[in-house]
């Protein structure tokens, strides 16, 4: 092998593995345990997509967020209700998914070939159009993130439960 391959593929290797590296340095873990099986290759981009979304939702992008969704996409809301993909892309657009801020804890992670299961807690402050507003609402989460045909990891099912809003 030639120096100058060598030198393409050492480039081109430390290309796909830095973005992953800072989103393992961006994400909060509640254990050494979870932060280890994060490193595996489906669980850091299953992560680096959720951080994509997470960008998203603070620039209150929707043209960025929609493409994350799987088509299948189903939420348990934290206003215990049941939502499509659409009805969550409409409650984004009419400002009842905004937030000031937003700060998860992954507390548990189990990643596989193709899908990977996220859970944790997260604490929001919600912007004046969402409900909540102006109170710090801690909530726990499952996300299941699925890789599909295309290469793209998308969020397939959430479920979010508010456990106070102070």
């Amino acid at each position: 092998m030639t120096s100058r391959r060598i030198w393409l593929l050492s480039v081109l290797t430390v290309a796909m593995i830095f973005p992953a590296e800072e989103v393992l340095a961006a994400t909060k873990f509640a254990s050494e345990e979870v932060a280890a099986a994060a490193k595996s290759a489906p669980a850091s981009e299953a992560l680096a997509a959720r951080q994509k979304m997470e960008e998203a939702f603070a620039a209150q992008d929707v043209d960025a967020v929609a493409p994350l969704f799987a088509e299948d996409l189903v939420v348990n809301t934290p206003a215990n209700r049941v939502a499509r993909r659409e009805d969550v892309l409409g409650f984004f657009r009419a400002g009842r998914m905004s937030y000031e801020s937003s700060d998860a804890t992954i507390e548990a992670l189990d990643a596989r070939e193709n899908q990977v299961v996220i859970m944790g807690e997260e604490i929001m402050r919600p912007r004046e159009t969402a409900a909540n507003a102006g109170k710090t609402v801690r909530r726990r989460f499952t996300d299941v993130w699925r890789k599909e045909s295309d290469g793209q990891w998308r969020l397939t099912i959430r479920q979010a439960t508010i456990t106070s809003a102070e």
